[in-house]
Parts: structure tokens; sequence; C-alpha cells
């Protein structure tokens, strides 16, 4: 026997076929942003550092639960955070105020790196806190002629790219980054303004590395609000 389908009944049939195909994707679809949703919302651990959250990945966390620039290597003995190619150690996270401490790996205990750059921060989500002071390194210098604001002791000995020696000299003063000198090199890294200020009353080389190790503060602007609504 044969059935025919009046044209009512080719729609109705193809309306019930449509809606349960769609009915089907949504479901689909919503149980994955559930597990998304379930997977951001928990915490993790990063190294020493617990209780990580947004805007921060890496490590079990996945890459859709933060933003590009916040992730977080935790291979080693403290997170690493990179911006525009140089590598930062995390010293500090405190979620409460949108902040963080870092200091550069290339520089850490050491004031000789192989490499010379200023330290650039270019995210956009990112800026420095007003603690943040520069501190400018000159490598490879004749004695210079003029006193500095730091006395003489502001001068420290290293080998760069195993070449013998240098003089080299540290100050606190960006006002001084054209002072006449045929220095090589001139590095601008940043530490807070109470080890500049420490730096001013002892301006060793220990002193120096103490510094830069101690590291500076960024405050992150990732839409924390519009996250915390959800």
């Amino acid at each position: 026997m044969e059935i025919y389908l009046y044209p009512f009944q080719n729609i109705s049939l193809l309306l019930v076929i449509t809606t349960t195909i769609c009915l089907f994707h949504v479901r689909k679809s919503s149980t994955a942003d559930d597990d998304r949703y379930l997977n951001c919302s928990a915490s993790f651990q990063c190294v020493n550092f617990r209780d990580v959250h947004y805007p921060f990945w890496g490590s079990s966390r996945p890459d859709y639960c933060g933003y590009p620039d916040f992730k977080l290597n935790c291979n080693g003995d403290t997170p690493v955070i990179s911006s525009d190619g140089q590598d930062y150690r995390v010293l500090d996270i405190n979620q409460s105020t949108s902040t963080l401490r870092v200091a550069r790996t290339d520089f850490w205990s050491n004031v000789c790196p192989v490499s010379l750059a200023n330290t650039t921060i270019k995210s956009s989500r990112v800026k420095n806190t007003s603690d943040v002071q520069e501190v400018l390194l000159f490598y490879d210098c004749p004695p210079l002629n003029i006193l500095l604001p730091i006395q003489p002791t502001s001068q420290f000995n290293c080998s760069i790219n195993s070449i013998a020696t240098s003089v080299n000299y540290f100050v606190t003063n960006l006002g001084l980054l054209n002072i006449s000198g045929n220095y090589k090199t001139t590095v601008i890294a940043s530490i807070s303004q109470s080890a500049a200020a420490n730096l001013v009353l002892n301006s060793s080389k220990d002193n120096l590395v103490a510094a830069l190790d101690s590291g500076f503060r960024l405050k992150w602007d990732a839409s924390n609000t519009l996250c915390d609504q959800c």
C-alpha cells in the first residue's frame, strides 16, 4: 500500500526533523560550553603558586581560559611569563589587586647577561605600576669624566660574550641617558622605587643584583569585571 503525504504533512515532517537536528546541536554546543566553563572556573597550581585564576593559563589549564599574553610556563623552579621575546620570573601574583611582580630571567643573579636589551613590556593588557623606576646600565665604558649621582662605587666589572673584563656603570636617573661618553651599550632595566632608594645608599654590585632580583610590579587589565559577572 502506498502512502501519500499532502503538502502540509511534508512541511510538518520537515519541521520536526529540522527542530530535532537543531536541538541536538544546541544541546551538544551547550555541553561543550559547560565543560569549558567548568574547566576555567577552577583555579590551578603553577610551581609554588596555588589558586591561580584568570587571566592566567598554562600547565593543565587550557589556553581558552585566559589571554594569550598571560601564559605561564610552569616547568621550572618558578613560573615564567614572556613578553616581547623576554622571559620574566614571576615572583608574586595578587589576584585581588590585579598585579604581579616579575624579574627578568636573563638578569637573575647576574648583571652581565650574554645579550643586552632594554626591559620592554608591550602588551596592551599590562602596564607598570607607579612604584616602578628605571635603572640605567652602561656597559663597556671608558673612565667617565663626570660625577654621577651615585658615587664611583656604582662601577661594576664583568665580561660580556667572553670579552675581557670591561668597565660598567649604573645610575637610577633617566636624565643621564644622554651623558657624554663612549660607552658601548646602554640598557634600561626596571626596579622598584624602594630598591632604587637602597641603591642610592649602597651602590655596590651585590646591591644592584639584589635590586634587579627583587623585581618590579605590573598591573594587568584583562576585563576581569566582565568575567566576575559570570
